[in-house]
């Protein structure tokens, strides 16, 4: 068994880039660089059961091929365009000067590490990422949540550490670090929140935790009542946060989406493509990923992580060495 197995899992699962980030921010920290250190698998379940069940057995259901290799994790070219990739993106040392800021706020925050969490005591773990449908399912006392996530069904990152399970739910921080990178204050300025799901919730989380104002519009699913209730407001949005894809992008607004498809074109026009004010979620899912590191699995190491345009640059590379081999 890999000192590490990873496993993002939910369905659908073959288009997701979380083993990417995750190979990408391992290989910064120059930790896993074999196969017999990390091992990574598209874990394509509709229940949070054959989640874990997974991580008990160490096999997939059904393996299935990922998009950006046309073939099954596990196999030969995925193993070996992967490791292209990642080598190839990791001579890229400086974060592309378009993806960086001058706002001071990410700079100045140092979020409250998570309490509770024992250091490493295995050489064996496993890490988890939950996609949809399985953010919400996750309620049972025999996995140790470090957070609000499984109270408010927003349960995104899991890590069994060779004696328990622990989780807790990152996509609101990570949010949160995408809108302060581009100067965006809780205190000063009002969330438009569009979604209702587990991401959703999270991000309401976060933003009130944080003392910001949030304005709910319309969308496919209503955001429940949670400790979000007392920082909802009928002001105006000053930006909009879209978990549905549904918002209508119209003037200068900026407009942080989570969806987030194949990039085209060479390195300039993909660069061009994660420019605002329409952000694309290429830019939450990296954020997303670091907390993941710096909350839950391995928070030791959280002063070493890339920075979020490094990791963002990083991934552009390596999505760019992958298109030139489908």
């Amino acid at each position: 068994m890999a000192a590490i197995r990873y496993g993002i899992a939910g369905t659908p699962v073959e288009q997701s880039l979380s083993p990417l980030l995750t190979a990408l921010v391992a290989d910064h920290l120059g930790l896993f660089r074999s196969e017999k250190k990390l091992s990574m698998e598209l874990v394509n379940v509709a229940s949070i059961h054959d989640a874990l069940a997974w991580g008990y057995a160490g096999a997939v259901p059904s393996p299935i091929d990922w998009v950006y290799t046309q073939a099954v994790f596990g196999k030969f070219r995925t193993k070996a365009l992967l490791e292209k990739a990642v080598k190839g993106a990791a001579l890229v040392e400086v974060e592309d000067p378009h993806l960086t800021t001058d706002h001071p706020l990410l700079a100045e925050r140092s979020p409250e590490p998570l309490s509770g969490l024992p250091t490493r005591m295995f050489d064996e773990e496993i890490w988890v990422n939950l996609t949809a449908p399985l953010k919400h399912q996750l309620d049972t006392s025999a996995v140790m949540c470090l957070d609000d996530s499984m109270a408010t069904k927003s349960v995104n990152a899991l890590r069994w550490d060779g004696k328990g399970w622990w989780c807790c739910g990152v996509d609101g921080e990570g949010v949160l670090s995408v809108l302060l990178h581009h100067g965006i204050d809780p205190k000063k300025h009002v969330l438009g929140l569009v979604g209702g799901g587990g991401a959703a919730r999270s991000t309401a989380s976060a933003w009130a935790r944080n003392e910001g104002r949030i304005h709910t519009l319309e969308s496919k699913r209503a955001l429940e009542n949670g400790p979000w209730d007392e920082h909802l407001t009928d002001q105006r949005p000053d930006f909009i946060v879209d978990f549905d894809g549904t918002w209508k992008h119209d003037g200068d607004m900026l407009v942080l989406t989570s969806a987030y498809e194949a990039l085209l074109g060479d390195y300039d026009a993909r660069i061009e493509s994660l420019l605002g004010p329409s952000l694309n979620g290429r830019w939450m899912l990296v954020a997303q990923h670091l907390a993941c590191w710096s909350q839950l699995w391995a928070p030791e190491l959280a002063e070493h992580l890339p920075s979020l345009p490094l990791l963002l640059t990083r991934l552009v590379e390596a999505e760019l060495t992958l298109a030139s081999y489908a």
